[in-house]
């Protein structure tokens, strides 16, 4: 099944790079890692995704967004089968009109749509450039570094007025399977604006799971007696150009406000908080992180490894080599294994604490952009732990 995806995905992606009227993006990246804490045991990781978008007329327009993950290559010798995550993460069809003053937009989907953290909503309704951190930095396009992942079956109405930067819309999706593998339904608020001093991306919603099984265990149609609150927050005071400016995220996906005693409760583990101060000195850049981030979204970052941690990043961007620019910098950063803001003890700055430098530089190439970073865990080579060496290498281009 998973050769017979792939084979749909490389297909489909050939066929849309010979469209007339195609936009898109793809990247992908491969991570060498040294799983042996004494000796050379190389592990080769790639992920990869790409991004389409046909405008068949001035009023619809067709998005498809497919990730690749694929487990360790090294181990399976490159050229043997390897049991790769292939994702459809996007799937959706828009129909656009323009009156009384507005823009408005209908879309059917089905996987992410505008999702929390991916910062899609703002970039396609009032044609904001990426303004994330780098350290949030991925290569599995929506199926990344999401505050949480809205996924689902539905449909989205939006609404972006013409005299001023400001888009607000209503989505309804079901998804197939929420924390406990039941169905759900949300409904979603989002609102985004933009200006010299701020530009925000916000959902707020409702998700109500559906069960087939009452309090007593005994099986019903169709009972909805729970209901979770939900929201992500996606905030940049100043700008990119700003001598100092304010990046924010902060979201989580369930906090009961209709409850049984089967519902879940929020915990501080479950809250995304990422707040990072950035100053712009011209040439020279200095961007100061600190993170709480739940588990379960750590595994689709790259340079993030433990939940809670601070990271100072030092970096120029304005280099230059003939016509072409390049970005060089290094991030030093202190993490903790397991533990949150609310949790975190004295002993653990010793027990559970992770120092790593990473020296990374960036470059264009080929119409995109080249990044390639050094990640030493020092805490890891001190303690001869495995995972202590990791080399990036990721490209991005707009299509």
């Amino acid at each position: 099944m998973k050769k017979i995806l792939a084979l749909v995905f490389f297909t489909v992606t050939s066929r849309l790079f010979s469209a007339a009227f195609f936009s898109g993006e793809t990247g992908a990246a491969a991570q060498f890692v040294n799983k042996d804490s004494r000796g050379f045991e190389p592990a080769v990781f790639i992920d990869g995704f790409f991004t389409g978008q046909f405008n068949l007329s001035n009023m619809l327009s067709v998005r498809s967004e497919f990730s690749l993950r694929t487990p360790d290559m090294y181990d399976n010798g490159f050229t043997k089968d390897a049991a790769a995550t292939f994702r459809i993460n996007e799937l959706s069809a828009t129909l656009t009109r323009s009156f009384l003053g507005a823009t408005h937009s209908l879309s059917f989907f089905l996987g992410h749509f505008e999702a929390p953290g991916s910062q899609q909503y703002i970039k396609r309704h009032l044609g904001v450039r990426n303004y994330s951190s780098h350290i949030l930095e991925n290569y599995l396009g929506q199926n990344g570094s999401l505050i949480y992942p809205l996924t689902g079956i539905g449909g989205s109405y939006s609404l972006t007025f013409k005299a001023h930067p400001v888009s607000t819309g209503l989505t309804i999706s079901k998804d197939n399977s929420n924390f406990e593998d039941n169905p759900q339904i949300n409904i979603d608020w989002h609102f985004a604006t933009v200006s010299k001093l701020l530009t925000m991306d916000f959902l707020a919603g409702i998700g109500a799971p559906l069960y087939t099984k009452n309090s007593n265990d005994e099986d019903v149609y169709l009972l909805i007696d729970t209901l979770y609150f939900h929201m992500g927050l996606d905030l940049l005071f100043g700008n990119l150009y700003s001598v100092f400016s304010l990046y924010n995220r902060l979201g989580f996906e369930y906090m009961p406000i209709k409850s049984t005693s089967k519902s879940k409760t929020l915990e501080i583990s479950d809250i995304y908080l990422f707040v990072e101060p950035r100053f712009n000195f011209g040439s020279l850049k200095i961007h100061i992180s600190a993170y709480s981030i739940p588990e379960a979204r750590l595994e689709k970052l790259m340079f993030i490894d433990d939940t809670l941690g601070v990271d100072i990043s030092i970096f120029s961007d304005d280099k230059s080599i003939g016509k072409r620019n390049y970005c060089i910098g290094c991030d030093l950063g202190m993490s903790f294994e397991g533990k949150f803001f609310n949790s975190l003890e004295d002993k653990d700055l010793m027990e559970k604490s992770n120092v790593k430098v990473m020296p990374f530089a960036e470059f264009q190439a080929g119409g995109g952009k080249l990044k390639t970073a050094l990640q030493i865990g020092i805490t890891k080579v001190v303690d001869n732990r495995a995972d202590a060496v990791k080399l990036h290498f990721g490209y991005k281009k707009d299509l």
